[in-house]
């Protein structure tokens, strides 16, 4: 019997215990390097620790094994093959288990302890399992009190190694931690050993074996070693590779970190790496989002077209929108693009998110501007056709009605004209506001111009109710408004159209709703008008002439008649006023009255009135006598058009003196802005030209208008002059006017003479001027022949009758 701890000293190779030692020694750094790499890896826990177990078991079953074949206890000693390799069986797959249960059971105590037994255990049982395999040669006994020692020493080291093992990254932790696996390995060994008693025996036939010797034990520790040093340079390498990948790492993230947009890369639907704008987007840590799943990032709605994705190569996909939801669960818009990368050695995919809040949020404002007024914040025309067409279709099928109010203000230019642009904004702003404070949410009023609306009424069966609305809409209007500490008062007219008796589609209701709004414009604005069949062929009328009058200059359609204005003592001619006349090829001559209010309507007055001046100019710069020509200036030429310029030009151009030019014009130019008017006179009258006031009487405030611009003369108008010798008011205004403009020193010429009576009346007045049928018609060719001019002198040959009121 040979008592082992007895005789370790003489009965020992030493040089095969230092091996062996050594051999411990490098197993177990190289297991706690390996189990730190596993904790950076990435990779699947089982695969992660796989290397870290087969070092270590290997380094049990190498130490044991080499410190077995340094024995010698003075016979020949075999070990039974499948218990040999057994053991190595039993201490790697016992290792892969305990560390496998240490990592996943780290957090609690309870946990430590069983990776720790489990460890212990599989250090135990390959120690063991070897000794038996010295049942071959010998006859072993074991020492009870010992085997639990060497159990409990076993156990006990491993558990300290493996709660000391939770922070490898640090080289101190790691020698640390080599040092307790060391303990735990020989620590059982060697107390182990003192348990067995061998005594031994004669070989058994028929059994599987291999004889102990220092060869054999140098080859064991030879092989061993080389794979030690194998698991060292391998795990050097990955440390190289693992230093690497984290410089590279640590590159991408900071170019990440610099970048707008959202990065993360994901491996089979769990995220590996996130950078900053990722942590701010989903409102988490890195630590949070980083191992969690893709989808658990996206809106669930968005998870079958993500699991689509999955399904492409990266390099056919193209960017989609998605929703991403924050930690707080709000859902926020994002693009995202995504590329197949290598990541860690292994392919991975990075995806890239761009944040498309402000993009929607821009769009959301165009749309809106787009279809808005920019002003009042009302839908615009297009908004306005886009819902007006639904809204028929709707009434189609529940069989209801749609009315369209058109509404246009009142003398909302004046305001522009005497506050400026902006007050007239300010007012347009608090129109909308009034009146829709008159319909429901469910109607639809849109501004289409400058100061038209369009009220849309859905529903609407009854034609009284509608009134009644429309009605509200324009008496609000009149109500004043507040306009910078001005008070504005301004009106409205408003044309109303049904569905669908005046119309069937949204162009033809709201072209019915605008004929109705024309009406009242031209019955004197400030009402409400229904459409009428007829006031669409009215309208077609007038929009046909005002297309034919747009061309009538270019086509040579317009002419200019003159008639003759006689001095009121003698008969003889002094002026001829030019009267404007259309020669239309279809109609014939087309008189003033129809035409002239669609020119000024449509701003075609200021074309027309150049080309009268011009035209009456030409003409009068060739007559053989010095006669005076008078043109007529509509008051809106007047005020858009520069008259003085065009006057001095067409001057120029002919050569006329400016003293034969009278320019006529009405007492409405001063309504909208006296002083305007009054400098554009003064200009006038700096040009040499005579100035007459037109239909004198027939206004407001003629007086007033008198003080404050000196004309050269009056022109009565005819209106008086056909009710004189039956009307003894009549004359006495005409005698009140007459009197008038010669107590202001200016001449009074009267129009419409058309009889004898009538002219010996005004000749008894001493009226300077006379114009009328009874001299002569307008003609579009002056008739001066001296058989004429005798017959005009006759008439004024008998002496003047008393006039009697």
């Amino acid at each position: 019997m040979i008592r082992v701890l007895t005789c370790v000293a003489q009965q020992h190779d030493l040089r095969l215990v230092a091996l062996s030692a050594l051999i411990c020694a490098l197993g177990c750094f190289a297991t706690a390097n390996l189990m730190a790499r596993a904790e950076v890896s990435g990779r699947p826990l089982l695969r992660a620790l796989m290397p870290a177990a087969i070092i270590f078991g290997g380094s049990i079953w190498s130490l044991h094994f080499v410190a077995m074949l340094a024995f010698r206890p003075g016979a020949q000693v075999a070990y039974d093959l499948d218990l040999t390799a057994g053991s190595i069986v039993v201490a790697i797959v016992g290792s892969l288990a305990a560390l496998c249960l240490g990592r996943r059971l780290s957090s609690t105590p309870l946990g430590i302890t069983l990776a720790g037994t489990v460890l212990g255990l599989a250090i135990t049982g390959m120690h063991y399992l070897g000794v038996g395999a010295m049942a071959a040669s010998s006859l072993v006994l074991f020492d009870p009190a010992y085997v639990v020692a060497s159990i409990l020493v076993s156990v006990a080291f491993s558990t300290v190694a493996l709660a000391r093992a939770g922070a490898l990254a640090r080289l101190g932790r790691r020698i640390e931690v080599t040092g307790w696996l060391a303990l735990a390995i020989c620590g059982l060994h060697f107390t182990g050993m003192t348990a067995v008693t061998v005594a031994p025996i004669m070989l058994r036939e028929g059994e599987s074996y291999v004889l102990g010797s220092t060869p054999l034990a140098l080859a064991v520790a030879a092989v061993s070693l080389a794979i030690l040093i194998a698991g060292l340079v391998a795990l050097a390498l990955q440390q190289h590779l693992s230093q690497r990948d984290r410089g590279e790492l640590s590159r991408m993230r900071l170019l990440s970190n610099l970048a707008h947009e959202v990065l993360f890369i994901h491996r089979d639907g769990q995220v590996l790496e996130v950078n900053d704008a990722g942590t701010r987007l989903f409102a988490m840590s890195s630590d949070e989002i980083i191992g969690r799943p893709v989808l658990d990032l996206f809106s669930q709605a968005d998870t079958p077209a993500l699991l689509r994705r999955t399904r492409c190569r990266s390099e056919d996909l193209r960017p989609e929108e998605f929703e991403i939801r924050t930690a707080a669960g709000t859902l926020v818009p994002v693009e995202l693009s995504c590329r197949t990368i290598e990541f860690g050695g292994k392919p991975a995919t990075a995806v890239a998110l761009r944040d498309l809040t402000d993009r929607k949020r821009d769009e959301a404002r165009i749309r809106h501007l787009a279809l808005h007024d920019a002003l009042t914040n009302l839908p615009n025309r297009y908004l306005l056709e886009q819902r007006l067409g639904p809204a028929l279709d709707a009434a189609a099928l529940d069989g209801t009605g749609v009315a369209v109010i058109y509404l246009d203000l009142d003398r909302f230019k004046a305001v522009n004209d005497l506050h400026g642009h902006a007050a007239g904004d300010a007012l347009l702003v608090q129109v909308a506001k009034r009146m829709l404070t008159e319909l429901r949410p469910t109607d639809t009023l849109a501004r289409v111009g400058g100061d038209e609306f369009v009220a849309v009424l859905t529903g609407a069966r009854a034609p009284q109710r509608v009134a009644e609305i429309a009605g509200r809409l324009v008496d609000g209007l009149r109500r004043p408004f507040r306009i910078d500490d001005h008070r504005v008062e301004i009106g409205a007219s408003a044309g109303v159209a049904f569905y669908p008796g005046d119309g069937s589609t949204a162009e033809t209701l709201l072209r019915a709703a605008d004929t109705a709004l024309y009406r009242v414009k031209d019955e004197g604005r400030g009402a409400v008008r229904f459409f009428e069949a007829a006031m669409d062929a009215e309208l077609q009328a007038r929009q046909r002439l005002e297309h034919e009058l747009g061309g009538a200059i270019a086509r040579d359609e317009l002419r200019l008649f003159y008639q003759p204005i006689v001095n009121g003592r003698t008969g003889e001619i002094e002026t001829f006023e030019a009267l404007i006349r259309w020669q239309h090829p279809e109609r014939g001559f087309v008189s003033p009255a129809e035409f002239i209010p669609v020119a000024e309507q449509t701003e075609l007055i200021g074309r027309i009135g150049a080309w009268v001046i011009d035209t009456a100019c030409a003409a009068s710069a060739a007559w053989p006598q010095p006669w005076r020509v008078s043109v007529n200036v509509s008051p809106i030429q007047f005020r858009q058009s520069d008259v003085p310029a065009l006057v001095a030009a067409a001057l120029a151009r002919h050569g006329l003196e400016p003293s034969r030019l009278v320019i006529e014009i009405t007492e409405s130019v001063f309504i909208q802005d006296a002083s305007t008017a009054v400098a554009v006179l003064t200009r006038l009258r700096e040009l040499g030209v005579r100035l007459a006031l037109d239909d004198f009487g027939t206004g407001y405030s003629s007086l007033s208008y008198l003080q404050q611009f000196r004309f050269d003369k009056l022109k009565v108008d005819q209106s008086f002059v056909r009710r004189l010798g039956h009307d003894a008011d009549t004359l006495a205004i005409v005698r009140a006017i007459v009197n008038l403009g010669h107590n202001l020193g200016l001449h009074v010429t009267v129009e419409g003479v058309e009889t004898t009576e009538q002219l010996a009346i005004l000749r008894e007045l001493r009226c300077e001027q006379m114009q009328g049928y009874l001299f002569a018609r307008p003609a579009p060719m002056l008739g001066v022949s001296e058989l004429e001019l005798a017959r005009l002198r006759a008439l004024f040959a008998t002496p003047a009758m008393k006039a009697h009121a």
